[in-house]
Parts: C-alpha cells; structure tokens; sequence
C-alpha cells in the first residue's frame, strides 16, 4: 500500500485510507471541481508511525475521560510522546518525492483528515490540527507529525467520546495541498442551516484567508439567497476591520481601513459563481453541503465539501399523522423510538445519504411529531434527474449499480422473515407463570429487541416504494407528456396483490356466508357486537362460528391502533363483527373478485399503451421499473402486517409483569405498566422498596391522567407556531387538500376516531379521520367519500378510495375542527377540496336509512 495518494488516484476515496477531508477532496477533483493540487499521507503511515509507542493502545484504554483535569495532564503526556517518535523513513522519501513535483517556493497547507472526520453529524470542526502557508519540506513533515499529535489533544479526545467513536480505532491521515493565496475566502451552506430552510442558501465571505470567516471572530459578510430563483433576499455587510494572510511559516491578521472594512467582499459576479459551484456541489452529493471556497486572481477554488450535520427541527404533524393518529403511551414510545431510528439510519445508509443522528419523530404531550426539516432534507429528494429518453439511456447502468439494494432488498426480506416468525413464536410458547418480575421484564425486552432487528429494513421498503412511484410517475411524463401521465400512472398502479387486500377478501365471504342466515344477519346488524361476543351469541351458527373463529386464529393479531396498550382483534373480536355489519349494509351486487379482474384488465391495457409509445430499447427498464412497484407495494403492506405479530406477544409478557405490579399495589390494573416509562420500570424493579413501589405508583397514576387528558384535545398541527389566521382569499366553506383519488360526491360528514365509532358509521356518509390504516377498510364498504387529516396519494386512504372508485381528498388540516357530523359537504377528489353545503341533521337511529337517501354521487 502506497504512503501517499494524489487527489486523482482511485484509492483516494476511501475514507480508511484518506480519512474524512482527503476522501472529500479526492472525489471532488475526481468529480471535475476546481480543487487546488494536492495529495494525501495515507492513514497507514499514522498506524507505522504510533506503533513506535510501547503499549499505546493500552494507555489510551485508561485514559480519565470522566475527569477533564486528569484528561488534559494524561492528553499532554501522550501527544509529547507522540512528538519523540520519527516519521518511517520510507514515508519521509515518499512525501519528499511527492513535494518535489511542485514548483519551488509553493506554499502549502497541511490538514488533519482523521479517518472519524467530516461524517454525518461528526464533524469534528476544529478538533484537529491545520497548518498554513506551510513553505519547505522540513516544515511539512513536522507539521504532518503535528496533525498526528492532535488527534490526541483533549478537546480531541472529548469529542469522540461524545460521538460514541472508538478511540483505539482513532486513525489519521493528513492533506498536503497547494495554498491558495485568496484575495476573498468563506463558507457556503445550499441550505440555511440557521433555520432549516431549504430553500434558501447561505454565503459567508471576508477578504484574505478563509480563516477569519471559520474561527468566527470578527464580522464577515453573508448573503441568504432564494435556492430556486437565486435572487438575495437579504445582504448583511460587516464592519471587517481585520483579515487574515499568509505570512513566513503561517498566517498572520492585519487590520483594513475603515472605507476597505466596509465594502462588500464579493461583487455581483463572484456571488454568481459561488451560488453555481454551491448547486453543482449539492447536485454532486445528492445531499446539502458546507463548503469552503476562495477567490484568487479572479478564479474560484473550492476548498472543501461535507454535508451539512445539523439543522434545527421543526416539529409537525405532517409526516407523523398517518402513521401515528392518536396518542402514545410512554412505553409504547420508549419502545418504538430506539428501533425506529435505528431502521432509519439503515435505511439511509443503502441510499448512500448520512447518517441522521437527530429525532425523526418525537413525543409532546402523548402525541408524535415529525422533523418535517428532516423529512424534506432526506426523504423528499429525488434520487435521481433525467431530462429526456437519451439522458435515462446513459444512466441507466449508473442507476443499476447505485439502486441495485432496491432489487435484493425483498429477496433478502423475505429470507430472514421465516426466523423472525419462528424466534417469535418460542417467545410467544415461553411460560412466564413461574418467572420473577425482573425475569419477565428481561423476557419483553428480548422480544422488543427481536422486533427492532427484524424492523432494521422496514423502513428502506417504504423509502423504496415511495422512490420506486415518484421515479416511474416523472418518468412517465417524461416519455407519455404530462397530460396522459397521471391517468396512466393511475391505471398501472390501480391494483397489487396484498395481505390487506386478502384480508378484505376474506372478510367479505365471512360477510357473504352471513347472508345464508337472515337470523344471523339480524342478530349482527341489530345488537352490540360487544355484546354478542360476551355472551356467545355466534356459536349457535357453527359454520359462520367455525370460519369467523378461522379468522381471528389467522388475522387476530391486527392492531386496531398503532399504540401496543390498545387490544388487538383477538382480544376485541367484535372490531371484525362491527367490520362485517358495514359490508353487510352494502349491497353485493359488486364482488370484489369483479372488481379486482376488472382493475387488472386496467392495469394490462394500460401497459399496453405504455410499451406501445416507448422505445424497444426502454422496454426492459420499464418493466422492471413497473414490476418493482408492484413488489414493493406488496412487501410494504406484507412488512406491516407481519410487524403486528410482536403486538400480543409484547402484550402478553407486559399483562404478566403488570398482574404481578397489581399484587404488589404498584399498579391499578395491570394494563397501567403502558403508562410507565422504560427507565421508571427498571428502577422499581431494580430498587423493591416500599417507597420505591409508592413513587412508582404515583408517577403511573400521574401519567395515565395526563394521557387521557391529552386524549380528550385535539393537538396543535405545528408546534410553537402562531395561529394560523385565515386567509383571505379563501371561501370560508371550503377546505383545501391532497388530491387522493378522483370523482365527486356528496354526503353527511360522519368522523371516525377510533374504531369504536365503526358500529355506528351510517351507510353513505363521508367518512372523516385523522388517518386511516388496513383495518379500517370495511369502512370504505359503505363510505361515499374519504377525507383524511393526514396522508398523500400513497396513503392507505388514498389507495383504497382509489380501489373502491370513491372520491378522497388526503392531508385536510382542519378537517376534525372544522367539519361536524351530520353536515353535508361535497368531495372533490381530483382537485383535492372539501366544500361545505347546507347543514344536515341525521336521525336518532345511525342505522337508519335517512344518509344513504342523501347520499348523490356525482360522478366518478
């Protein structure tokens, strides 16, 4: 292995090689970017180097870290050490040979590139050692030593302890570049990482060296610029008194005069420049960057380039809506939280993003909210742009190698599926009657970790089907035009075999099987279906009895709620029978075998007007692109479905341990252990003491108030945010959304909370809900229209609408707050809106047949 790598060398990019900033620079140059010359001391030389150190890895092993004062004596000690030991020798020969092939007298930089730097969310910003106008050979190899010195410097040391990093895997590489004597230097952001705006970037900018800008400590320029137009919208000129240049061995800071100290440091056409390298920048990494950059003699260098680690959140309902509708109980959430964020940096990882270290979701007052800066700075990127049939023809192998996960991701899912379902069911035939509290809890943390590694992928199958449909739908506009593109995306995606679908299907013969008994009918539409299970009204009918007992033993593990604390079909079974009464009061002169052969023709028609306008050359791309849809659309729905299986399981070990904190007066019921958190647990368990089963049991009772306190409100949509006033141009009865699926139809509002409000759905009404999920499907049976909260066109809602050929308009903010039951609205399903009409009252009887009456469809 070489001791040095010029920028250009493939080898460069490696990061175990080149470290954070010398892999950057390498594939920046690599790239075609204007980066000064340069190359790298590989990291190998760091580890020849330090293993002149008797037993080093053993003191850094018991450095103080908990005690800063002790940290700092032992850090100097080490990095004197590390200043007696010489450079191998064959590196020494090596470098001077590489510093040779520079012009005599060239000046130079030399930077720390630690092999933990320049990562996502570890910056490691000015932990490491730089050294400037750094002008012999003599003086490079010292200050090569010095970046090594560094990387054992305490602040050094803190910081990766912080980071969670590995300090016997601390390695260092260092840069050796030509210094660029800049007349005007400074940092760029493609995103306003002050606050979260993607839409804008940022500029800072001083005259001399970029260092005055970096360290921060005087006033600097900065524009904030609009990303789409470019225009600035606001320029701050500082009062630069002071700028740094480059002096014998280094730098040194000279004061400008008042009439220089207040000129702007960049004209109009360097502004231009700067604001294209930031985009080809961004566009090169497909991710924000921070970059530093440096004008001199009228050409613009670009210095570095790393994404951009953090930005401030900016906590909504947005994204988290649909997926989480209603309040969370804390341990439902401590347990959720860790697992889902470690699928996310999964995920993020086979897209080739960095790591996000911050909340995706988060929990205020029992209810969950997304980082919607997050969620537009990671998941609404496109993962690639085309601009016309030749530009997809020469990505088309690039694409190959880059998504290649995207076709060995379900083979690969479904490989490991067959020991998550077999490892949970010895969780599940595990006795706990005889174990101890500890032992139970130990027992539900086991499969709580079970469940968080079988979830590791799921969250790339539904960044992968999302991608999979925003790729084909552009690229149907760009081959079909963007008039047809929407009605033929429509067909093609208008039907998928899923688990959800199969269930509907078989919910429908349950109905069906019904239908041959007027008796059983009556008995299902005219009592409580609570009722009839209590009291085993359906065992005088064996053979609906025997197919609907089939059902739970198969299905019974669907959630009726995200939240764990909330029974599942089996242990609330007349949720199925409150299903079953909704198809019921439908007329079934519409099988849904019907429906689904006709979708399918849809589908196959619509392929056939697709591959007869493509190229014979495009076919093949096409049609994997096609049948990736369909994979992922199945394997999504296949994903929930199977995750639903930890729910009884975990329930079942927390009913356990919650009988056993009964008995011990440290709960009221045992179902109360959902509103603990984690660590309060372990510490009752951990501390059995009277007084720690009373502050246990007060801080349950405590939480279970403030939950059921939060359930009873309707949380804010955006938090910290002002009022939203109303806007003027809008008509006061109309609602505006997400078109979800076409057609228009009117009826009576009727709101879905909970699936305790299904037995009293009225039979053409429009159905209104924060969200909905698979379970909530029979409800469509009967719905003349959807309207939801939450959501988009590749929502539950959405689809499902779309399958019933019902009109849903998805994401209607003031949907719950502003729309009542028994008021007659109009739904607009292509144009995404929700009018309200003349008021309605609906009968005493919900079962009656007064909303079906009302019900006009318009057109569908």
């Amino acid at each position: 292995m070489p001791h040095t790598l010029l920028f250009a060398d493939p080898l460069a990019v490696r990061l175990e090689l080149s470290g954070g900033k010398g892999a950057n620079l390498s594939l920046l140059t690599q790239r075609g970017f204007p980066v000064p010359r340069g190359f790298i001391v590989s990291a190998h030389v760091y580890r020849d180097f330090i293993a002149g150190a008797d037993s080093f890895l053993g003191r850094v092993a018991d450095l103080p870290l908990n005690d800063a004062a002790a940290l700092r004596t032992a850090s100097v000690a080490l990095q004197e050490e590390i200043l007696c030991l010489p450079l191998p020798p064959s590196a020494v020969k090596e470098i001077s040979k590489q510093l040779a092939q520079f012009p005599e007298k060239t000046a130079f930089s030399v930077r720390s590139s630690s092999t933990m730097e320049d990562l996502a969310g570890a910056a490691f910003a000015g932990q490491h050692e730089t050294f400037l106008n750094v002008v012999s050979a003599e003086d490079v190899l010292r200050r090569v030593r010095g970046c090594y010195v560094s990387l054992w410097a305490d602040r050094a040391i803190a910081y990766r302890r912080q980071q969670g990093f590995d300090h016997a895997q601390a390695s260092m590489a260092v840069v050796v570049q030509q210094m660029v004597p800049s007349e005007t230097a400074g940092v760029g952001f493609s995103i306003n990482p002050m606050n979260g705006q993607l839409g804008e970037m940022v500029i800072n900018a001083n005259f001399g060296l970029g260092e005055s800008v970096v360290s921060g400590d005087g006033e600097v320029d900065q524009w904030i610029l609009d990303k789409p137009t470019r225009a600035v919208r606001s320029a701050n000129i500082g009062n630069k008194s002071r700028h740094v240049i480059g002096a014998a061995s280094g730098t040194c800071e000279v004061h400008l005069a008042l009439a220089d100290a207040e000129k702007p440091s960049l004209n109009d056409g360097q502004l231009a420049a700067l604001v294209d390298l930031l985009t080809r920048v961004e566009a090169s990494y497909a991710f924000p960057q921070d970059i530093e950059w440096a004008f001199a003699d009228g050409h613009l260098w670009l210095l570095q380039s790393r994404p951009i680690t953090t930005i401030p959140p900016r906590w909504t309902r947005d994204e988290s809506a649909e997926r989480f509708p209603n309040v969370i109980t804390p341990l439902t959430w401590d347990f959720v939280e860790s697992g889902f964020h470690r699928s996310l940096n999964h995920s993020f990882g086979l897209l080739g993003f960095p790591a996000f270290f911050g909340k995706w979701f988060a929990k205020f007052d029992h209810y969950i909210y997304g980082n919607q800066n997050a969620v537009e700075l990671y998941a609404r990127r496109a993962p690639f742009v085309v601009h016309s049939q030749d530009e997809l023809r020469a990505a088309i192998p690039q694409l190959r190698q880059q998504f290649g996960w995207v076709q060995d991701l379900p083979v690969a899912w479904m490989r490991d599926l067959d020991h998550y379902l077999v490892t949970l069911g010895r969780f599940q035939a595990e006795a706990l009657e005889d174990k101890t509290p500890p032992e139970i809890w130990r027992h539900v943390l086991a499969v709580n970790e079970h469940g968080a590694q079988y979830f590791l992928p799921n969250i790339a199958i539904s960044i992968a089907h999302g991608m999979i449909y925003r790729v084909l739908h552009g690229l149907l506009k760009l081959v079909i035009g963007p008039t047809d593109a929407d009605v033929l995306f429509d067909h093609l995606t208008a039907w998928c075999e899923t688990k959800t679908g199969q269930i509907n299907k078989e919910l429908f013969e349950l109905a069906l099987l019904a239908r041959q008994n007027e008796g059983l009918v009556g008995l299902i539409r005219g009592s409580a279906s609570r009722e009839l299970i209590a009291r085993g009204a359906l065992t005088r009918f064996p053979e609906f009895n025997a197919q609907f007992q089939r059902f739970l033993r198969d299905h019974g593990h669907r959630e009726a709620d995200f939240d764990a604390y909330a029974p599942t079909w089996s242990e609330a079974p007349w949720i199925v029978l409150d299903n079953l009464r909704l198809i019921l009061q439908t007329p079934m002169d519409y099988l849904p075998k019907e429906k689904e052969r006709e979708l399918k023709i849809r589908a196959q028609q619509a392929e056939v007007t697709l591959f007869a306008k493509l190229p014979v050359d495009l076919h093949f791309f096409f049609h994997e692109l096609l049948r990736l849809a369909r994979t992922y659309t199945s394997l999504d729905d296949l994903e929930h479905y199977q995750t639903t299986r930890l729910t009884p399981v975990l329930r079942g070990g927390l009913r356990a341990l919650g009988e056993r904190l009964v008995q011990r007066n440290m709960l009221s019921e045992p179902m109360d252990i959902f509103f603990a958190h984690q660590e309060q647990i372990e510490s009752a368990l951990t501390t059995d003491s009277p007084d720690a089963r009373n502050q246990f049991a007060a801080q349950v009772r405590r939480q279970k108030a403030a939950y059921l306190a939060d359930q009873a409100r309707t949380p804010e949509w955006v938090l910290g945010a002002p009022a939203a006033a109303t806007v003027p141009d809008e008509p006061e009865r109309m609602l505006s959304g997400l078109a979800g699926s076409p057609g228009v139809a009117e009826g009576p509002v009727f709101l879905v909370l909970t699936p305790d409000d299904f037995a009293r759905f009225p039979k053409g009404a429009v159905l209104v809900a924060r969200t909905t999920n698979p379970t909530w499907t029979p409800l469509f049976y009967s719905a003349a229209a959807v309207v939801t909260e939450s959501g988009g066109p590749l929502s539950h809602g959405a689809v499902t609408a779309r399958e019933m050929r019902i009109p849903a308009v998805m994401s209607v903010k003031e949907s719950l707050t502003r729309l009542q039951n028994g008021q007659h609205v109009r739904v607009d399903g292509a144009a995404g809106r929700v009018e309200l009409l003349d008021e309605y009252s609906p009968k005493e009887d919900t079962h009656a047949a007064s909303p079906q009456e009302r019900i006009t469809v318009l057109h569908a």
